[in-house]
């Protein structure tokens, strides 16, 4: 089949009902729609011929495992809704954080832990809240009044701002937006592998206080989308001393399990440093596309 569909937009609402039918149809109906109408709009990210974005994500293991989860379907909201799902998960979690060298903060038996979340975007607007939500806590402890303390909160929101790459995901700034923050982008340049430098960090966050705003969170990647750029991690650390109410999360979506490889995991030296990370283990690790890894120091 070809690898990209040739349809056009709006190609499939001419060839299905109008309204959803009152009967079921048999199962070789079913099977011819999906082979003569769907197939055809869909682009094969598993064709052998496929060289975008990222190498093909399904395996049979993976597939098995989608099966038993559709299976059960079983809602895992907390603990009780369904006990070894929950604790699977987190047991899991650690033998990931383990296998791609995570330093142990970020494991469940300290304060750290990891989830599951649907896509890396969801990720990052995670932790970008609740980046959000402690700089607010930290910065307005000196109010004793609970009163007080939520006008301040208040004062302060527009006043948050979120930094990133310029070859950081697009999921940075949109989730500012979620967030209800500013958003300020780092330039990088071609000479220094498209990093974040500390100099250029240094930079922005003393314009980002001169101008009477305050840095809450920053997107550090390894190995961003456009260009696998990684960010130097050592003087990021060392700009961040004099900044220790910035949340910084590591975004290696794209390249972080490259950190299975030893010989790669020097990269997470640093990371004790930092606040949170994420990976997508269906590019390069052979799991179904919705697997998102994301790891939390605490």
């Amino acid at each position: 089949m070809p690898i990209v569909a040739d349809v056009k937009p709006g190609y499939l609402a001419p060839q299905l009902p109008s309204e959803a039918p009152n009967e079921g149809q048999p199962w070789e109906d079913i099977q011819q729609d999906i082979e003569k109408v769907i197939l055809p709009g869909l682009t094969h990210w598993q064709h052998p011929g496929f060289m975008a974005f990222f190498p093909s994500n399904v395996s049979y293991p993976g597939i098995l495992g989608e099966l038993y989860s559709s299976v059960y379907s079983a809602p895992a909201f907390n603990w009780i809704c369904s006990p070894a799902i929950t604790e699977l998960e987190t047991v899991m979690m650690d033998w990931v954080a383990q296998m791609i060298g995570l330093p142990e903060c970020f494991l469940s038996k300290t304060e750290g832990g990891g989830v599951i979340q649907g896509t890396a975007s969801e990720a990052i607007v995670t932790v970008m809240v609740a980046a959000r939500e402690r700089a607010l806590s930290r910065h307005t402890l000196k109010y004793a009044d609970g009163k007080v303390r939520e006008d301040a909160k208040d004062a302060l929101r527009g006043r948050l701002v979120a930094l990133g790459s310029e070859q950081a995901h697009s999921s940075t700034q949109k989730g500012a937006i979620i967030a209800g923050t500013k958003m300020r982008t780092l330039p990088v340049l071609r000479e220094d592998a498209y990093a974040i430098r500390g100099s250029t960090l240094r930079l922005t966050l003393q314009q980002c206080r001169d101008e009477n705003l305050v840095p809450y969170y920053l997107t550090v990647s390894l190995g961003t989308t456009g260009t696998c750029a990684i960010d130097n991690f050592e003087e990021i650390v060392d700009v961040l001393r004099e900044w220790p109410d910035v949340w910084v999360h590591v975004d290696a979506a794209y390249a972080g399990s490259a950190l299975c490889c030893p010989e790669f995991q020097h990269h997470t030296k640093c990371f004790p440093s930092f606040d949170s990370f994420d990976f997508n283990m269906h590019k390069w690790m052979l799991t179904n596309f919705d697997l998102r890894y994301a790891m939390r120091q605490y």
